[in-house]
């Protein structure tokens, strides 16, 4: 059976982490203007024979900026994580919690949400088979689900 695949980029979403496990210079606070690449995949178009309607994602497109824009990303095992709770009580930070806020555990998350929402809007009928998170023109991961 045939399956057609189609893809959507969304660009724009400056926001901060750090890999608390890590021992070199990663384990610091920093930043990057994040970048999300979709492919979507459905074996019938639409009626106007598209895979995905990208204006319907606009729910996509908000769950992106909640998490995403000028926010402060912490694993929800960083030792440093009531610290960072104070600083979001104190509005210096946004904080969003993730079960790992590396690139590679961003790329997870964000596949589970986005997925939820594309299998709701189009009743089924698209999958999201490949996430790609980017931290800049040099790094990226991707979650390709099994």
């Amino acid at each position: 059976m045939s399956k057609f695949i189609s893809t959507k980029r969304f660009k724009g979403y400056p926001c901060t982490h750090r890999q608390w496990k890590a021992d070199s210079h990663c384990r610091f606070v920093h930043g990057y203007s994040r970048e999300f690449y979709f492919e979507f995949e459905c074996d019938q178009l639409t009626k106007e024979m598209w895979v995905m309607d990208f204006g319907g994602l606009k729910e996509v497109k908000a769950f992106l900026s909640d998490y995403f824009d000028h926010t402060f990303l912490v694993s929800q095992d960083d030792p440093f994580l009531e610290t960072f709770q104070k600083l979001d009580e104190e509005g210096v930070i946004q904080m969003r919690v993730l079960p790992n806020a590396g690139m590679e555990g961003t790329a997870e998350f964000v596949y589970e949400k986005v997925q939820a929402i594309v299998s709701s809007i189009t009743n089924n009928r698209v999958r999201v088979i490949k996430v790609e998170v980017c931290e800049n023109e040099k790094n990226s991961a991707m979650y390709i689900p099994n």
